[in-house]
C-alpha cells in the first residue's frame, strides 16, 4: 500500500529510507529479499515501482519492521490528539480483530492505558489459546480489555444459520450458556484482563447483515424476545469476588503427557479439532519468549500425538504470483533424542508436506484474514524407538515452529513422562 503511493508521499519516502539503510544502498542486496517490478535501480524505485517478497528471502523481516514504524506513528498521533483535548481520558487501544501483529502490539505500548482485542474462542466450548492473550500482555505490559466475545447456537429465535463466519457454535441455548461461562471463567483467571464486552445486544438479521454475517449473538432475538438463560448467566456471576481470588496454577504436560482420546485426529475442523484432547494436562509450555502458538500432547501405545494451534498472518499479495511458495510456508520440526526426526511444511491453505511418509499430519490453515493454523502430527512409537509406548516412559522432545518466511520462532523442549 505504501509503494502504491506517489513518490512525493512522506510515508513512501520513509520506507525508502528504511530500505536504503537496511541494504546499505546496495541494489543487489535488496534483490536477495525482494523482486522488483517497474524498477531496476534505487533511483527508479524512488520514482515508482513495486516490491514483492522473493521466495526464500527474509524480506518479511523488513516489512514487519516498517509495519512497526507505521504503528508507532499511528499510536503516537492518536495519543497526542486525544491528550490535546482531554488529559483524563483512558486510551483503550484500537480493538484487534482476534489477531494481531506482534510489531503493532509492541508499538502501541507507550501510547495506551490498556490494550484491547476481540476474542474469538478457538473451540466451540468457549476456550481459547493460552498464548494469544499471554503474549499480547507480555508484548505491551498493559492491562487487556476484551472488546468482543461471543457464542451462538443453532437453536435460536431469529432463524440464524450461523454460517457466514468462523465463530463458536453449539446446538442449544443451554450449551451456549456453558460456552459463554467457560470463556468468562478463563478470562477471570487472568490477572491482567480488566473487562470483557459481550457481542451483541440483539441477534444479527436472519439473512445476515451487510457482509452476510448471520449469527445468534444476541441477549435478545430480532423480535426482542430475551434469551433468559444467557441473561441469567451474566446476572449471576460474582465477577468481583472471582477476580479477587488468587489465580490457580493451571496444569500442563510438565506433570506428564496424558493418554489420547479414542480418535485423536477425529472431528478435524475449526472449533472441534483437539477439543476432545485433555488440553489442560496436555499443554506443553513454550521455552521461547512471546509464543504465537500453543502445543498439546497425548499418547497411546501405538503413537505420540502433538497438536499445534496458533496464528500466522500470510497475505497472498506479498508475492508477485499471488501464491505462497513451499519454502516460505511455516516449518514444523520435531527432534527426539537430539536427532532431527520430522520436518513438515504447513499453512497457506495447502496440504502439509513432510520428509517422512510414515508420519501422518493433518493441517487446517489459510491466507489473508484466515490467520488460524492448526495441525496434528501422529508419530508412531517405533519411529520414537519404542516397540509400544507405555505408562511411565520418558520422551525427550525438541519441537520448533518457524512461522511464514521465518518471521517468528517458537520452541518447546523438555523431557516428558507418559501419564495416565
Amino acid at each position: 500500500m505504501t509503494l502504491e503511493q506517489p513518490s512525493s508521499s512522506k510515508q513512501r519516502k520513509k520506507l525508502m529510507e528504511l530500505l536504503a539503510q537496511t541494504y546499505q544502498n546496495d541494489w543487489q542486496k535488496l534483490l536477495l529479499d525482494f523482486q522488483a517490478e517497474n524498477a531496476a535501480s534505487w533511483t527508479e524505485l524512488r520514482r515508482g515501482g513495486m516490491l514483492y517478497l522473493r521466495p526464500g528471502g527474509r524480506g518479511i523481516l523488513v516489512m514487519r519492521r516498517f509495519l512497526g514504524v507505521l504503528a508507532d506513528r499511528y499510536y503516537q498521533l492518536c495519543h497526542d490528539i486525544i491528550r490535546k483535548y482531554d488529559r483524563r481520558a483512558l486510551i483503550l487501544g484500537d480493538r484487534y480483530q482476534s489477531f494481531y501483529y506482534p510489531e503493532v502490539a509492541r508499538a502501541a505500548a507507550p501510547y495506551v492505558d490498556a490494550i484491547s482485542s476481540n476474542l474469538n474462542a478457538n473451540w466451540n466450548d468457549g476456550t481459547f489459546l493460552r498464548s494469544y492473550l499471554d503474549t499480547l500482555h507480555q508484548l505491551t505490559g498493559k492491562p487487556v480489555l476484551i472488546s468482543e466475545f461471543y457464542a451462538a447456537a443453532l437453536e435460536n429465535g431469529s432463524g440464524n444459520k450461523n454460517s457466514q463466519g468462523g465463530f463458536p457454535i453449539v446446538a442449544t441455548q443451554k450449551e451456549r450458556v456453558q460456552t459463554a461461562h467457560n470463556t468468562l471463567q478463563a478470562l477471570v483467571r487472568l490477572p491482567y484482563v480488566i473487562g470483557a464486552d459481550w457481542f451483541q445486544y440483539s441477534d444479527e438479521p436472519t439473512h445476515g447483515r451487510e457482509d452476510g454475517e448471520n449469527f445468534n449473538f444476541g441477549l435478545v432475538d430480532i423480535h426482542d424476545r430475551p434469551y433468559v438463560e444467557t441473561i441469567k448467566l451474566f446476572g449471576s456471576l460474582e465477577l468481583d469476588r472471582l477476580k479477587q481470588t488468587s489465580p490457580q496454577n493451571r496444569p500442563d504436560a510438565s506433570a506428564g503427557i496424558p493418554r489420547a482420546p479414542a480418535d485423536p485426529l477425529g472431528q478435524f475442523q475449526y472449533g472441534r479439532a483437539l477439543a476432545h484432547w485433555d488440553r489442560e494436562r496436555g499443554f506443553i509450555k513454550a521455552t521461547s519468549a512471546l509464543p504465537v502458538a500453543d502445543l498439546y500432547g497425548c499418547w497411546n501405545p501405538e503413537a505420540l500425538y502433538v497438536g499445534l494451534y496458533g496464528m500466522d498472518i500470510i497475505e497472498d499479495a506479498y508475492y508477485r504470483s499471488r501464491s505462497v511458495p513451499k519454502g516460505d510456508r511455516p516449518l514444523w520440526t520435531v527432534k527426539f533424542g537430539g536427532q532431527e526426526l520430522i520436518r513438515a511444511r504447513l499453512g497457506a491453505g495447502r496440504e502439509p508436506i513432510a520428509n517422512d511418509p510414515t508420519i501422518r499430519i493433518v493441517n487446517l490453515s489459510g491466507v489473508n484474514l484466515n490467520v488460524r493454523k492448526l495441525a496434528i502430527m501422529e508419530i508412531p512409537s517405533k519411529r520414537l524407538g519404542f516397540k509400544q509406548l507405555q505408562l511411565g516412559d520418558a520422551i525427550e522432545l525438541d519441537i520448533s515452529l518457524l512461522t511464514h518466511c521465518q518471521a517468528a520462532r517458537v520452541d518447546w523442549n523438555g523431557r516428558f513422562k507418559l501419564a495416565p
